[in-house]
């Protein structure tokens, strides 16, 4: 296990397991073929440095989120939100083991398009996702890449 310190968040993440889970399933991962979920599976490859070594530094694949969810845009951009599931406890922050809450408490800023938070509570965690586990949730601003207009 791996300690952690991101704002006012301290996690401890089995770097290994959670790198392992993701890597053992295959893409893809999008199973809506929405425009929005289309976009993010492209435009998520183009992630700043910063924010693509903080997912490998936590053991995640930054294009198998647990769900993703899209709420404006621009003809150049599109703001969303989703969020990871990762092996590990949160060890101060937004929620304690055995607390559940429906968002993070605060949002820690990877990049200006890309903040992250933590709970303890996992929504749509697969029966097979190893425990102990906790979510953390990403909110973004990502470019519009698909040749065809930003319906959002």
């Amino acid at each position: 296990m791996t300690e952690f310190s991101f704002g006012p968040y301290r996690i401890r993440v089995d770097v290994e397991a959670t790198r392992e889970y993701y890597a053992a399933r295959p893409l893809p991962w999008f199973t809506c073929d929405c425009a929005g979920c289309r976009n993010f599976a492209r435009a998520v490859k183009r992630l700043p440095t910063a924010v693509r070594e903080f997912f490998d530094d936590l053991g995640l694949d930054p294009e198998k989120p647990g769900e993703t969810c899209y709420y404006t845009g621009t003809p150049d951009s599109l703001v969303g939100g989703g969020w990871y599931h990762i092996c590990g406890t949160i060890l101060a922050g937004a929620s304690m083991p055995g607390d559940y809450e429906a968002f993070p408490a605060g949002w820690y800023e990877l990049d200006e398009n890309f903040s992250v938070g933590f709970k303890t509570g996992c929504d749509l965690l697969p029966d097979d996702f190893p425990r102990p586990c906790f979510q953390m949730e990403f909110n973004h601003r990502l470019p519009w890449v698909l040749k065809e207009p930003n319906p959002y």
